[in-house]
């Protein structure tokens, strides 16, 4: 059975579905599982039918159930898949060499993130080596407009689509995240202007994050590598310090990928020389 996709191509139902139920699984809040009834409730889908997708899944390897709770988790099998989209994403194999440089010079944890219709999702990344440092896990997910990582991006995508975006919801996270997509203009004009973005608290209290974005050989934002730290090391004195540094070290990813930078100029892309 098939239907018709936005596009007016022609997409297999069956197969949307069960790829409906991976991506829901895939969600954050289902980090710890989700019940057959959980499942089926938040996807709007018979049990019975549901449970053959769940049975198909498990005998292929992407879902695994755990017996002692009956809740359904991602498998291994989506895993490897996962690994081989990762080794063959050029930005992540070109970008490794400077975050582990980032890293080393700053001893904090620095990662990669690239945007998705949800949010920002680490692609690579490396950990700090102070005896205090924070994680962050490669898949993980967040919102973009509460990110230094997202931001980052933000400022350099087209108008419409940050506006669809922000549309979706800005919800506080802490005392200090940006709620307002009024507020998120004003902040993203001085991203361009600096060169990099601040997280000033506002997704985790306790921590502050810079970001800059990542540029392909046409001028667009294919990517961010960011630093994160306790505030407690990292005071906002030191912001604009670690901000340079984490700009040079994406341009030299962004040149690297093709891009010849010369200047930012306005949202949407970088000047190239």
């Amino acid at each position: 059975m098939t239907a018709s996709a936005p596009n007016g191509s022609a997409i297999l139902s069956t197969l949307d579905k069960g790829l409906r139920v991976l991506e829901m699984l895939a969600r954050p809040e289902a980090a710890e599982g989700l019940t057959l009834t959980e499942l089926a409730n938040r996807l709007g889908m018979h049990r019975t039918t549901l449970f053959r997708f769940l049975a198909t899944l498990r005998a292929r390897g992407y879902v695994e159930r755990e017996a002692a709770t009956d809740r359904y988790r991602l498998g291994i099998g989506v895993l490897t898949m996962a690994s081989s989209l990762l080794h063959n994403l050029d930005v992540r194999r070109i970008a490794r060499p400077i975050l582990l440089d980032l890293r080393n010079s700053t001893q904090e944890l620095v990662h990669l993130a690239v945007m998705n219709e949800d949010g920002v999702v680490t692609v690579d990344r490396f950990e700090g080596q102070r005896a205090l440092s924070l994680q962050t896990e490669v898949g993980s997910r967040r919102p973009a407009y509460c990110t230094a990582a997202g931001k980052a991006i933000l400022a350099y995508l087209p108008a419409a689509r940050v506006a669809a975006i922000l549309a979706d919801g800005m919800p506080e996270v802490t005392p200090r995240t940006i709620t307002t997509p009024e507020a998120m203009h004003r902040q993203l004009v001085e991203i361009r202007r600096l060169g990099y973005a601040v997280d000033n608290e506002e997704r985790t209290d306790g921590v502050r994050c810079v970001a800059a974005a990542v540029f392909g050989h046409e001028g667009e934002p294919v990517a961010a590598i960011s630093l994160a730290a306790p505030t407690m090391r990292f005071p906002a004195e030191r912001v604009a310090v670690v901000g340079e540094e984490v700009a040079v070290a994406a341009v030299t990813i962004s040149r690297r990928l093709g891009f010849s930078v010369r200047e930012v100029t306005h949202q949407g892309g970088m000047a190239a020389s």
